[in-house]
């Protein structure tokens, strides 16, 4: 596929991947509950509405677990088993196992940029509950916390550096190697990284900027504050010179001969 009808694709490939990136995220939840004996139909997750910005944005989606009625029969493991699926199974196993191949695959570059975003979105899910949502009073870290009696600090101390990893890693190694093996131009580049910096920091950030503690809302400003300075930080790797795993070999140019 042309490089410019696949960044016109973009839109389309965005929605299609978040969407394979948060089902997974919710049936993990659901399917999770039903194997330990809190929820009694697996598949039977919440779709959030037929509302523009549900469907187009997956924004009201949920498992459908009741996590007070199982907490309060007792069932605290199985509580903290199912919340940590969504996270754990639906995005972070992927994540890690998409990465892990993700430039081993023989894969054709469109077939590479829309595999990336999957990889993204399956990171950024993660990022969306930790750090950013890790004191917030409900959501995935909550009901996991209720349920292990883990502390949040815990948590946060634990997932938060891997979670750093992985951006770092996204940004100083997949989106810049990825970019260069589809071969997008140096101005297509710099669009595609800023659409990428304003999703992950900002887009993902709308969830901890809704919540009421002063924690939560932090981190989720801090967030927003991110993008001017991720984009001005990464644009040389990104956007300037090409960058991937394997080195880019470059034919040197001869030298110029001594004038007399």
């Amino acid at each position: 596929m042309n490089r410019r009808w696949l960044l016109a694709a973009t839109p389309v490939i965005l929605l299609v991947t978040h969407y394979v990136a948060v089902l997974p995220h919710e049936f993990s939840h659901s399917i999770m509950a039903w194997l330990t004996g809190i929820k009694p139909t697996p598949g039977d997750i919440d779709w959030g509405g037929t509302g523009l910005w549900n469907i187009f944005l997956l924004a009201h989606v949920d498992e459908n677990v009741d996590y007070s009625a199982a907490l309060a029969a007792g069932h605290h493991w199985q509580v903290a088993m199912a919340a940590a699926a969504g996270p754990v199974i639906g995005n972070a196993l992927p994540y890690l196992l998409v990465r892990r191949w993700l430039f081993r695959w023989r894969l054709q570059p469109a077939g590479l940029y829309v595999v990336f975003w999957y990889l993204f979105f399956s990171l950024v899910n993660v990022y969306d509950y930790v750090p950013l949502r890790t004191f917030a009073p409900d959501g995935d870290v909550t009901h996991f916390v209720e349920g292990s009696g883990v502390s949040r600090w815990w948590i946060y101390a634990v997932v938060t550096p891997l979670v750093v990893w992985g951006t770092a890693d996204l940004y100083r190694r997949v989106l810049p190697t990825v970019l260069e093996r589809v071969g997008f131009a140096r101005a297509e580049r710099a669009v595609l990284l800023v659409v990428a910096t304003a999703s992950f920091f900002g887009y993902f950030a709308i969830p901890a900027l809704e919540e009421s503690d002063p924690v939560t809302l932090f981190l989720g400003r801090t967030s927003l504050l991110l993008i001017p300075i991720v984009v001005v930080a990464t644009w040389r790797r990104v956007v300037g010179t090409p960058t991937g795993d394997d080195p880019v070999t470059t034919v040197p140019t001869p030298a110029e001969p001594a004038r007399r």
